[in-house]
């Protein structure tokens, strides 16, 4: 993947995917459970659509998705996910060069620099 195609698919994602995205970012690499992935959303767990945003991030190969086992009654594995190292990398310039265009188109309508009218 290169940093056309992760900008390809950053800019089709909602505001709900992108803080989705964040939250793997954020884990520097470690996998999380869909649990740490609710907690960090303020959920005490996660609706379809959230495990929606999961695949559909996986499937663009934004994130990886995997299985390890799990206590948990009722189940043998719990889902984890994690962003390789690699994406993060393009992920990092994309938000970067975002940051600088917007820095660059943004001119304030009332901006005036400061003048010394009156002399003293």
């Amino acid at each position: 993947m290169d940093l056309q195609e992760v900008s390809n698919h950053l800019g089709e994602l909602t505001a709900h995917q992108l803080r989705i995205l964040q939250i793997v970012y954020d884990s520097g690499g470690t996998w999380l459970t869909r649990a740490r992935v609710a907690k960090a959303l303020g959920k005490r767990r996660l609706t379809p659509y959230d495990i929606n945003c999961l695949r559909m991030l996986a499937e663009r190969r934004l994130i990886e998705e995997g299985t390890q086992e799990t206590n948990a009654p009722g189940s043998d594995f719990a889902y984890v996910y994690h962003m390789p190292d690699e994406i993060a990398l393009l992920v990092q310039q994309w938000s970067e060069r975002r940051a600088q265009e917007l820095q660059e188109s943004y001119i304030p309508q009332s901006y005036r620099p400061p003048l010394k009218l009156a002399i003293e």
